[in-house]
């Protein structure tokens, strides 16, 4: 089954991030968080206009899918990850959360997670078992 992927990080993990998220891409997923591609803020913008329309955006994505990974193993640099993980638990949501690395484990909102793995290879893993195209 293909899943639309949100994946969450801290910003300065993008490039890394970016590498996981093809592999999904290339296993058939619909990777949904433009965010790893995200160019940067241009002149005309001021940064708080910027950052308002990268929250909107941000959170328009983690609603339209049906998977948030969420990447535990860099440090947060705006705790962005952890509000578009907190859209994700509102009661009755259906998306799957699954945690990957990090020693960030104990967080109260955190134990909302479906599955923790402890790398991502674990995840690749599982997904061609339970998320396979097939």
């Amino acid at each position: 089954m293909s899943l639309k992927v949100y994946v969450s990080g801290t910003f300065t993990s993008q490039e890394r991030l970016r590498e996981k998220a093809d592999i999904l891409r290339k296993d058939g997923h619909d990777i949904v968080s433009t965010w790893l591609y995200e160019a940067p803020r241009p002149a005309h913008l001021n940064t708080y206009t910027w950052n308002q329309a990268l929250a909107d955006k941000d959170i328009a994505e983690v609603f339209a899918a049906d998977c948030i990974i969420l990447d535990l193993d860099d440090a947060s640099t705006t705790g962005g990850r952890y509000v578009e993980w907190g859209l994700t638990c509102h009661p009755g949501s259906l998306r799957l959360r699954y945690l990957v690395g990090g020693k960030d484990k104990d967080g109260v909102f955190l134990t909302k997670a479906h599955k923790r793995f402890d790398t991502w290879h674990d995840l690749f893993r599982y997904f061609s078992i339970h998320h396979s195209k097939d």
